[in-house]
């Protein structure tokens, strides 16, 4: 039988959408045929050809079918020698080599209850890898040497690995793939200036006359080949302790006094942790380690993470912000990602979703639920955007390559599906889940359903219906909400609209509040298909129905709210978040109405930081009139507010207004113990033309130059001549200025007030500074600086040459996009 035309048309297909999931082919775990035992690495470095000279000893068993020959993972090595043994014996053997694989055969058959080793001498030249990478580890080249030859004086002598995902293999041969485990010993060979740090416990040193010492670190408990780590260098090493274990922090000297203060809330982390897990951390130590040039933010290696050099902050610095929430990460790592590894990077998120909601259950802890809540809001906002242009399963097998799995979706959404997890089933159940997790799969490798199966066994609950939906599909709820009253019942009519071709329709149990004059009463309802209407009674007519009122569900909602209601929603509501999305909501819609101004004025003393700050964003940005008491009030805020970045919002909003004793009061926000407010202050003082501005300016170019950078590029862009381009040459000749984007264009704005001939030396300086340095933000900035110049000779090329020397960055096709 032919169908009718009819019934094609019924079954046309809709265009695919651009955000629709992308199939690859399916990525398995790995095939395990042997199993790695242990590893002994012997390691020196040879730091002009950038090269580590090694000998490797591992000890392997087949794992359950008998073995006669065996492939390892070496990336980019020289294979000096190769040997087999079977207790003592040397077993006669061959080997191959094609610069990524090292194939032995020829040893015999090896039965799966028998051990052998292998011994080779191999030499690692990661600088003749191909280069690789992508958004989240920029290089993937496995071992890095910064200042090899020591050349830069300002930039000191290191070297550090990096791991994950599979470029331990370019340092060391090994099974290089997560569901592998194996114990540890390395012994690292350096000049005695240098500092070691590895995995586990350093056991012995031993110092030998020609100026070498070696170190030789053991870890006892098996971890993941991707997670070991060295790193060597001039650090400063700074003692802590949690329960009498040892927790250091290894900074570079100049940042010595401050490490405490950056990384000091680590003990605390880890007891709280602990607790919290029911689980003791697993490891002997801990080690935070900061690099120069790392190629992500950080990296949880076993019991000795690896810090980006932002990290390294004066007490200016984290008085604006502390690195508690990528500390919290890395940390928690040691036991969902490092104690319990995931079976394949296609279940990344058992990793990465955890340690992602390591930072919200650290914050609200520490600092409390609304700050909890606000960064949680900040998470979901990541992962939306994203979603606007991707949707995939949060575990998905059919990635294109492994880095593809470190987005938004593995942090960003599933840390919030954690938290949804979480008030599904509880708080105590939630944790005793996750503690029964980790003591039925420690030191193993899992897959998502070990999870389920972990939740399913204290709960009771057979929790398919939340796992398919939230881990296993694509995409989010997308929510239209209508309310209607008649007599004293109220209808909440509730829509699903996404495109159930590429998402479910979700099951979502949730909280309403619905506040009257009476008080506030919660209902608790669940949403399970397209079109649901939840209903409910009330004495009096709502003042406002507050959906979601945990402010946990990942979804869209579109529910119209009138001005009356929001202004009741900021009034009532008790979370944070909702009284922020009220205001942003009468911010975006309802700005002109003199409610929304007096709300405005009474959110500028709200207990959370963030309301205020809204607050007083629109009073920057709208005609509100600045009074004599709002004036007191704002200048009380830039005096006193406990949020530096309110104070310096505060101090920016004063710049705009006249009022007595202005000069004295910003001369008291300079000295702000606060950089951002302190900087504010100065921008404030810049624009009022001071007669002591030089004088300013002066004492803080001998002292603060990287936390003042940006003032003083704009205090030099308004002064043409010789002095200003001296001052910008030398700051531009800097790598470590502070902001070095933002230098390039205020150095533009120097060069157009500017002769013709200081213009073209300018262009050619930042043209080959940006080719020599390479750096992503030097590069983007002078590439759209010169677009600006393009009627000035050689410009046009310019810019070409600049594409052609970037096309094998990671930031490459942003110069495509700017064209």
């Amino acid at each position: 039988m032919i169908p009718s035309d009819s019934i094609f048309k019924v079954f046309q297909a809709k265009p695919t959408p651009a955000w629709a999931a992308k199939h690859f082919g399916y990525k398995p775990s790995v095939e395990r045929k042997w199993d790695l035992i242990h590893t002994k690495l012997e390691v020196r470095f040879d730091w002009e050809k950038q090269q580590l000279i090694g000998k490797a000893s591992l000890t392997l068993s087949p794992l359950f079918y008998t073995q006669s020959n065996l492939i390892l993972d070496a990336k980019g090595h020289e294979i000096q020698s190769v040997q087999v043994l079977k207790g003592s014996a040397k077993l006669s053997s061959k080997f191959a080599y094609d610069g990524k694989k090292l194939r032995i055969f020829d040893f015999g058959s090896i039965a799966k209850d028998q051990e052998i080793r292998v011994l080779i001498a191999y030499v690692a030249k990661p600088e003749e890898l191909p280069k690789g990478g992508g958004q989240a580890i920029t290089k993937d080249k496995g071992l890095y040497f910064i200042n090899p030859l020591g050349t830069d004086s300002t930039v000191p002598r290191q070297i550090w690995t990096q791991g994950e995902t599979e470029s331990s293999s370019c340092w060391f041969p090994t099974i290089d793939a997560p569901n592998e485990k194996c114990t540890q010993e390395i012994a690292i060979t350096v000049e005695k200036k240098f500092k070691t740090l590895s995995n586990g416990t350093l056991v012995r040193t031993q110092e030998s006359p020609d100026g070498l010492r070696t170190d030789f670190w053991e870890m006892k408990k098996p971890h993941a080949p991707y997670l070991f780590m060295m790193a060597v260098g001039e650090f400063a090493v700074v003692k802590d302790k949690w329960r009498n274990m040892p927790v250091n922090y290894w900074v570079e000297p100049a940042y010595e006094k401050y490490a405490k203060r950056i990384f000091g809330n680590t003990p605390e982390m880890i007891e709280f942790f602990s607790n919290k897990l029911g689980y003791a951390y697993p490891w002997p130590k801990y080690d935070q380690v900061v690099v120069r040039d790392f190629v992500s933010g950080a990296m949880e290696n076993t019991s000795a993470s690896t810090f980006m050099e932002a990290l390294q902050s004066t007490d200016k610095e984290l008085n604006d912000k502390n690195w508690d929430d990528i500390i919290a990460h890395e940390l928690f790592h040691q036991w969902f990602g490092d104690l319990v590894t995931l079976e394949s990077w296609a279940n990344l998120p058992l990793n990465e979703s955890f340690a992602n909601y390591a930072q919200y259950l650290w914050d609200e802890y520490k600092y409390g639920e609304d700050e909890a809540d606000f960064q949680a809001f900040r998470e979901r906002q990541l992962y939306f955007f994203e979603a606007s242009r991707k949707r995939e399963p949060l575990i998905r097998y059919q990635y294109n390559k492994p880095d593809d799995m470190f987005d938004s979706h593995s942090y960003a959404k599933g840390g919030r599906i954690l938290h949804m997890l979480r008030k599904v089933v509880g708080d105590e159940a939630f944790f005793e889940s996750l503690h029964q997790y980790l003591i039925m799969n420690e030191f193993q490798n899992t897959e998502i359903h070990h999870l389920r199966l972990a939740f399913e066994k204290v709960t009771g609950q057979d929790l398919n219906w939340f796992f398919n939906q939230w881990f296993l599909s694509a995409g989010h709820p997308e929510l239209v909400i209508k309310s209607q009253m008649v007599g004293n019942k109220v209808s909440l009519f509730v829509k699903q609209i996404q495109d159930t071709v590429y998402a479910p329709i979700y099951r979502i149990p949730l909280k309403i509040e619905v506040w009257t004059n009476l008080g506030c009463k919660t209902i608790e309802a669940e949403l399970n298909s397209i079109s649901d209407t939840i209903q409910f009674e009330t004495d009096t007519i709502p003042e406002v129905i507050i959906w979601d009122s945990e402010a946990g569900i990942l979804g869209s909602v579109q529910f119209n709210q009138s001005m009356k209601s929001l202004l009741a929603q900021y009034k009532f509501a008790n979370k944070a978040i909702h009284r922020m999305e009220a205001l942003q909501k009468l911010k975006s819609e309802f700005s002109d109405f003199p409610h929304t101004q007096n709300t405005m004025k009474v959110a500028l003393s709200d207990s959370f930081w963030g309301n205020r700050q809204i607050a007083l964003e629109y009073v920057s940005d709208s005609d509100i009139p600045v009074q004599k008491a709002l004036m007191e009030k704002i200048k009380q805020m830039a005096a006193t507010d406990s949020k530096s970045s309110v104070r310096a919002l505060a101090y920016k909003l004063l710049s705009q207004h006249a009022f007595d004793g202005k000069k004295e009061f910003l001369e008291k926000g300079l000295t702000d113990s606060s950089l951002s407010v302190s900087q504010s202050a100065y921008k404030a003082y810049l624009k009022e033309s001071y007669p002591d501005i030089t004088e300013k300016i002066n004492a803080i170019s001998k002292a603060e130059k990287k936390s003042y950078g940006a003032i003083m590029a704009s205090y030099y862009a308004k002064k043409p001549g010789t002095e200003s381009f001296n001052w910008f040459k030398k700051s531009i000749a800097d790598p470590l200025f502070s902001d070095q984007y933002e230098l390039v264009h205020t150095f533009a704005q120097f060069i157009q007030i500017s002769d013709s001939s200081t213009v073209k030396a300018g262009l050619e300086l930042i043209f080959n500074t940006s080719i020599q340095r390479k750096k992503a933000d030097f590069v983007i900035a002078t590439y759209q600086v010169l677009k600006n110049f393009l009627s000035y000779s050689g410009v046009a090329e310019k810019r070409k040459r600049i594409k052609e020397a970037s096309k094998n960055e990671e930031f490459s096709e942003l110069l495509d996009y700017l064209e």
